[in-house]
């Protein structure tokens, strides 16, 4: 079984169902605007190495969050002390970030090489337990992709109609919206850009390629079964306590940083400013950004390579001199000056005399 993905684009019933290959990849990138465009010929042999995904790499990465988290979880029970809670639901959100983030390269068919394997597994192992369907963020990411930024881009269609998305804000009105994230006060806003994936909210629709009627039935019969051992082994508290609680609020932190850093408030001159790539510090890559999930920039220009082999291409990238020139890199996600906070931030008027 080869682990090349090979792909037809053609949008279908409201879901553009493609996959993302180096023969596509140009297809997929049209902005609304006209923008410089990064030339891509000279890059697609080595994106075309870059692009060869592994089954067996895919269940690896899988099967280790899930061995994080149940290690986490044993941890927390097995001592009954609420500081050893806490650090697990920061271990837990940040897998929960993880699984998230699969699910965003399964969108792109880039776990495994056999698509039905690849939603599947995907649904069963990574959209379903953090509430979202791998088809369903399918349909809206590739518009995405082949949209953004521009007016068409679903991300900013949703975006656009919620306050806490609009940057820049002041310090105080940041540091309430983190506060609001956290104690999961900004939930009922936050829905709608949400709901649009999660398999429950759209069980009952009419049936489409967005959400066929197979991924229906896994999500049915794996609710079951997961809420079925729950009340078996009689463990709804920890439970609650232990994936419910970190992922309406820690994840809901963590999340959102990560999902402003990507396109809002760049120059959008450019192709290559238009979105961006942050450089995170140790902790930040393994809370906020797994999996490769910084480089979005390199992601966008070349969607048909695998989240972990991003950084291998964001060094090949980095000699081009036209990249290093225009691309939109940032240091850190949470640098108060130099890093993601101090470009979404509104400066302050001693910070303005001071440049």
């Amino acid at each position: 079984m080869s682990d090349h993905n090979h792909a037809t684009a053609a949008p279908s019933s409201g879901a553009f169902d493609a996959i993302s290959t180096p023969d596509v990849d140009v297809e997929l990138q049209q902005f609304a605007v006209e923008l410089g465009r990064f030339s891509r010929a000279p890059w697609m042999p080595e994106v075309r190495r870059l692009s060869q995904a592994s089954n067996w790499h895919s269940v690896c990465v899988i099967a280790f969050q899930w061995g994080l988290i149940a290690l986490s979880c044993w941890a927390a029970v097995a001592s009954g002390h609420w500081l050893v809670y806490v650090l697990a639901a920061f271990v837990i959100a940040s897998r929960q970030q993880a699984l998230g983030i699969m699910v965003h390269d399964a969108s792109h068919y880039l776990l495994f090489s056999n698509h039905a394997a690849n939603d599947v597994v995907a649904d069963l192992f990574l959209a379903f337990p953090v509430g979202l369907s791998t088809t369903l963020y399918r349909s809206t990411h590739l518009l995405h992709h082949r949209h953004a930024n521009s007016p068409q881009d679903p991300d900013v269609l949703i975006a656009g109609n919620d306050p806490d998305w609009r940057w820049p804000k002041t310090r105080w009105a940041c540091l309430k919206l983190l506060l609001m994230s956290l104690f999961a006060l900004n939930l009922q806003r936050a829905a709608p850009v949400y709901m649009r994936w999660n398999p429950g909210s759209n069980l009952f629709r009419p049936l489409s390629p967005a959400f066929p009627l197979r991924a229906r039935l896994l999500w049915v019969g794996s609710t079951v079964v997961v809420f079925g051992l729950i009340a078996w082994f009689d463990v709804w508290i920890p439970a609650l306590l232990l994936w419910v609680l970190p992922s309406i609020t820690i994840l809901n932190v963590i999340s959102r940083i990560r999902a402003t850093a990507e396109h809002m408030l760049t120059p959008s001159t450019h192709e290559l400013n238009s979105t961006r790539t942050v450089i995170p510090a140790w902790w930040e890559r393994w809370l906020i950004a797994p999996m490769g999930i910084n480089y979005h920039l390199e992601h966008h220009l070349f969607p048909s390579v695998p989240g972990y082999k991003l950084d291998e291409l964001h060094r090949q990238l980095i000699r081009d001199e036209e990249f290093r020139k225009l691309a939109h890199i940032t240091p850190t996600y949470c640098g108060p000056r130099y890093g993601l906070l101090g470009e979404l931030l509104t400066p302050r008027v001693d910070d303005s005399a001071a440049n």
